[in-house]
């Protein structure tokens, strides 16, 4: 779905990433590299697999947008511990893959205690800030630069609770425009989500069956929206 906010046309994904065609560049949050590694380390059984679900979620939008640019909001990784051989493999795979893609991480509360990222992953760090045309970029919602008009950001995993007359149906991720930032739902394949509490002048957009759609929810005269 191609949305308008202020002056930025934007591509909300059902695959939880945002791509700007403007700079080639598409945007994803929270990819939790590895959890499942830190999981195991500390002898709690989960399935494996979710590092690689999310490499393919994220090919998949590269090879569609064709974006130059791949920018991740934060939290890459879970933990030191997510550094696994099997994590490192599926890393290196997916930079071959896409070699001449550049790459920048804004890090998380969760990436800022690793340390240095290997070489050859050739990953650019950035700090939260101005990304392009007054539009920034960051992890924490809460943390905004002053003198941008828009901020991209995660650490949320914005979900919208669903309730019908008689009970509460379940919840969906959602993208969530509120005071002007763009939150992204988790991308990791093994994430959690957290139910927002949207108001009047928020805008939000659920991910259901593959599919992006907008919530009843849209009263500011600053966004547009069109399906795609």
């Amino acid at each position: 779905m191609k949305i308008n906010i202020l002056h930025y046309e934007l591509e909300l994904l059902a695959e939880k990433g945002v791509y700007w065609d403007k700079h080639s560049c598409l945007f994803v949050a929270d990819t939790h590299f590895g959890k499942e590694s830190t999981f195991r380390s500390h002898l709690i059984p989960v399935p494996d697999g979710s590092t690689a679900e999310t490499l393919k979620s994220i090919t998949k939008m590269i090879e569609r947008t064709k974006a130059q640019t791949l920018v991740i909001l934060g939290d890459m990784f879970h933990a030191r511990s997510s550094l696994s051989k099997t994590t490192h493999e599926e890393l290196r795979v997916f930079r071959e893959r896409h070699a001449t893609l550049q790459i920048k991480l804004v890090p998380g509360n969760h990436d800022r205690p690793l340390g240095t990222l290997p070489k050859a992953w050739n990953i650019e760090i950035v700090p939260c800030g101005e990304f392009a045309d007054g539009l920034a970029i960051g992890h924490e919602p809460e943390i905004m630069p002053n003198h941008v008009d828009l901020m991209l950001c995660g650490h949320l995993h914005p979900a919208l609770q669903l309730k019908s007359a008689m009970d509460v149906i379940g919840r969906l991720p959602c993208f969530w425009w509120h005071r002007q930032r763009l939150i992204l739902p988790a991308i990791g394949d093994f994430t959690g989500c957290s139910t927002i509490q949207p108001t009047s002048d928020d805008a939000v957009w659920v991910i259901a069956d593959g599919t992006v759609i907008a919530s009843p929810l849209q009263s500011t005269s600053n966004l547009k929206h069109s399906a795609t």
